[in-house]
């Protein structure tokens, strides 16, 4: 009888997925090219692949080509040949994405690709210029050398930075995206050493934008390398904005262990919930509990961020008194303070709340994650009362497939018999 029940199970996935499916490949049908491009893309989330796509490569809209191209080349199912086809593409957004998708393949040969160095389009040479020398860096100079004399200022500015990196840093001018791609290329192209004692140089004469850029590369540096050169800027740092950044990159490099106390206090202290969050998860990640009645009050808040950041705290710490503001939450018309409610419940296992669960589950009127949420709460607590929920939303023709899906796993829990009879 087992058996039987996972392989009804296992047909009645594949079912309420093709269900979905054939919907969307409706949408295929519309006369409407949004409707195209809107149904590729969701193929493309669900990582459907259909021979139909390879259709509307050749459709008269940009956009429909645009997504049947990339569907087919997140799937795996473009050959070189064709990418080439639509490297010539009329459409510059068609040919920026089959030029950066042959380069970044490592199929060709230098010379094969060079030729795209001379599109019309300014934005694609540019894309063109870093893409080879992120996949071909050992052809870095022929590369440069070729461009050198592109019109395109950006170009010059990119070669510029390449060759001048430590200037471009502290150049307050330079556009960041540019010192991005500069920091990237002297990252991939020097040891560890080389590169932080380059930036080491150059840090305090940098701005704060650009200090953020170089502290997410030092993240990626080995602990002792970096451990010092990070303390030193966290003791010594008056921005909160880059404080922020240094904790995150100490955190990533040399772990939470030795995060100064007084940087805790500093963050949920700060009036940006991001950084009260960072605040409070080193606090947890230590088990440090002095912070249980800072977040107690933060519940208070009418802002949703401050509550959510609260909640994790305390539900890290299993603090029961967060029940007292479950009813309140579920009768918010908030949909973060309902979810907040839900997560609640589960965490801290308050079973004497299932018929408020069980009546978020099958209201439509609640958005369908909210209700997917609930159903997995009633199959974490076996409520088997309430097994005809997910068995009714099963029925429904107009349920969605994500919650049909979350109903069939919640049911096979509750009532595997029923799984059957479906």
């Amino acid at each position: 009888m087992a058996s039987d029940i996972i392989e009804t199970y296992k047909h009645l996935e594949e079912k309420i997925k093709s269900q979905e499916a054939k919907q969307i490949f409706e949408m295929l049908d519309s006369q409407y090219p949004s409707f195209k491009s809107r149904a590729i893309q969701e193929l493309t989330k669900l990582n459907i692949d259909s021979p139909i796509i390879k259709e509307f490569l050749e459709d008269y809209d940009v956009s429909v080509r645009y997504y049947a191209f990339k569907h087919m080349h997140k799937l795996g199912i473009l050959d070189d040949e064709l990418i080439k086809k639509f490297a010539q593409d009329i459409s510059p957004s068609i040919r920026k994405e089959a030029i950066v998708s042959l380069i970044s393949s490592g199929t060709e040969e230098f010379e094969e690709l060079i030729v795209y160095s001379d599109d019309p389009e300014p934005s694609i040479r540019y894309a063109f210029l870093i893409t080879m020398l992120e996949f071909y860096y050992e052809d870095a100079e022929k590369i440069i050398e070729k461009m050198r004399k592109d019109p395109y200022d950006k170009i010059q500015k990119l070669i510029y930075s390449i060759e001048n990196f430590q200037e471009t840093l502290k150049n307050k001018e330079m556009e960041l995206n540019i010192k991005k791609a500069a920091t990237l290329r002297f990252f991939e192209t020097n040891n560890n050493i080389t590169f932080f004692n380059s930036i080491k140089e150059v840090y305090s004469e940098c701005d704060e934008n650009t200090k953020i850029l170089v502290i997410k590369f030092l993240a990626g540096l080995p602990t002792d390398l970096v451990k010092s050169f990070l303390e030193e800027k966290i003791n010594s740092e008056k921005s909160e904005k880059l404080l922020f950044e240094l904790a995150k990159a100490f955190k990533k490099s040399c772990g939470i262990e030795d995060i100064p106390s007084w940087l805790v206090e500093q963050f949920v202290n700060s009036k940006d919930t991001k950084i009260i969050d960072m605040g409070l998860k080193i606090a947890c990640e230590n088990d440090d509990m002095a912070l249980v009645d800072f977040c107690r009050n933060l519940l208070k808040e009418i802002d949703d961020n401050y509550i959510v950041i609260a909640v994790n705290y305390l539900l890290h710490f299993k603090d029961y008194s967060l029940s007292d503001h479950i009813l309140d939450y579920l009768n918010s018309l908030s949909t973060k303070k309902i979810n907040l409610a839900l997560k609640i419940i589960k965490n801290l296992k308050l079973d004497n709340y299932l018929d408020n669960v069980a009546e978020i589950s099958t209201n439509k009127k609640y958005p369908s994650t909210v209700r997917k949420n609930s159903l997995l709460i009633l199959k974490q607590f076996k409520a088997k009362q309430h097994w005809e929920i997910p068995y009714n939303i099963l029925k429904d023709p107009m349920e969605s497939g994500k919650l049909k899906l979350a109903s069939l796993n919640t049911l096979l829990k509750l009532n595997a018999q029923m799984v059957v009879e479906l």
